[in-house]
């Protein structure tokens, strides 16, 4: 039997029934804000691969900005010490600024903050009604860690890394072999000891096909033993979809898993790639899954260009996007900075610092809170069977209950088409008998 010797935080949040209810905003943790310039190591604000300073109590202090937002969860990068020594990219010394080269599970990066600064972080986001979502790595080490040298037996490195998704070396980073029980008692001691005494709400599992299912299995009965029922878990399933999902969650691993579709599809739809009626079907069915599980759509994420990269800086089709994901069942998940034109282009651009010069004065901004606040007034934005009132090129009208979503994805000033009996008003963009070019507006049935 397992023991874990852990205290329970002190703050936490009444018991959450639907995922679908949330708007999760994703931060990595080194880019997003410097609170504490004392802890700054090996900082390098000229290098896009080395450390930027972003910590833990920056994070705290910048809690009321997303409350402001709208958001609910927050899901942060990788909070554990990350090893020393650079490799070198792009000519680049390359340092794991991003957490996910762990030299040790049981202990928090310096440059991060201590475990004091991160259950600071959750009780503050507690207060602010936000749940914490920790990223969280079983998967493999940083390049070069300690255990290559001590603990060898644990890890699959050099010629013992297989050529299977389980057994393979992802980028050469020694494996570790989950399958052994040794190495699961540490890896469970050590994120659901963390979790419990800093009250985190939930795991975001990075690489999840790349570790067997019996892994997940177990880990799903000690979260539920030691964090409770409620305790969230989403895994990182690359190109994650309905279908890859359904044998996931039918055997109950995870509460849901990132939409890897809807990034693609909704880039396709924008960039004239997928007309509007193959693109309709495809909302409509999306979160076609079982009941109590979610796909988490997303636009934008740290390993991939970011929306507005691809849109060729076009925030007008961004704001489309955005009204989109709105309206998608499932938590919206915002990657930092993109509510403000972040444009990082292709890695390591996309994982440039927070803007914060660039909140003032910002019509996406207000436009993306605006979308968030009709998102948690109505039901009809965030569930319930969808309707498809008209899908031709690049006119889109889509029903939920009382509402009616129109996106014109067209240069062009394009007529309303008939729209259902009843009195309908605008409660995003414009209702008027024509539709502006590159305009995406939600209308509400109002009266009888």
């Amino acid at each position: 039997m397992r023991w874990l010797i852990v205290a329970l935080s002190l703050l936490a949040l009444p018991a959450h029934a639907d995922w679908r209810d949330e708007i999760i905003y994703f931060a990595m943790i080194d880019r997003f804000s410097d609170g504490n310039p004392d802890n700054n190591q090996t900082v390098d604000l000229e290098n896009p691969l080395a450390f930027h300073g972003g910590d833990l109590v920056g994070l705290a202090q910048r809690i009321d900005y997303l409350a402001e937002l709208g958001v609910t969860a927050l899901w942060i990068t990788p909070v554990v010490r990350q090893v020393e020594t650079p490799i070198e990219a792009e000519g680049l010394p390359f340092h794991g600024h991003h957490g996910y080269w762990a030299e040790s599970f049981t202990e928090l990066d310096p440059r991060y903050g201590t475990e004091d600064d991160l259950r600071n972080l959750v009780d503050t986001a507690h207060r602010h009604g936000i749940r914490v979502i920790l990223d969280v790595v079983y998967n493999h080490i940083g390049y070069g860690a300690e255990w290559t040298e001590t603990r060898p037996e644990w890890l699959r490195q050099g010629s013992e890394c297989g050529g299977d998704e389980i057994t393979l070396c992802l980028a050469g980073l020694p494996d570790l072999k989950t399958e052994r029980e040794d190495v699961r008692d540490h890896l469970f001691n050590a994120h659901i000891g963390l979790a419990r005494r800093t009250g985190i709400d939930g795991f975001r599992l990075d690489t999840f096909k790349h570790i067997a299912p019996d892994f997940w299995s177990e880990h799903r009965e000690m979260t539920q033993r030691y964090l409770g029922d409620e305790f969230f878990l989403i895994g990182e399933l690359w190109d994650g979809n309905k279908y890859l999902a359904r044998p996931i969650f039918e055997a109950d691993q995870v509460d849901g898993l990132f939409d890897f579709s809807f990034r693609d599809r909704t880039l396709k739809f924008l960039t004239n790639v997928e007309k509007a009626d193959r693109y309709a079907r495809y909302f409509r069915a999306r979160h076609d899954i079982a009941d109590g599980y979610v796909m988490a759509p997303f636009l934008s994420n740290h390993d991939m260009p970011m929306l507005l990269a691809m849109l060729r800086g076009d925030t007008e089709k961004l704001k489309i996007a955005f009204t989109l994901l709105m309206f998608a069942e499932g938590p919206p998940v915002i990657a930092w900075g993109e509510e403000l034109g972040r444009r990082g282009g292709p890695w390591p651009e996309n994982r440039e610092d927070m803007p914060w010069d660039q909140t003032a004065g910002n019509a996406l901004l207000e436009d993306i809170k605006q979308l968030i606040s009709i998102r948690h007034r109505f039901d009809d934005m965030r569930k319930g069977p969808i309707e498809i009132l008209h899908a031709e090129e690049g006119l889109l009208l889509m029903q939920r209950g009382q509402l009616i979503l129109a996106v014109n994805r067209t240069d062009a000033t394009t007529k309303l088409p008939p729209m259902p009996a009843g009195t309908w008003e605008a409660i995003f963009g414009t209702l008027t008998p024509d539709l502006p070019p590159l305009s995406a507006t939600i209308m509400r049935k109002v009266g009888d």
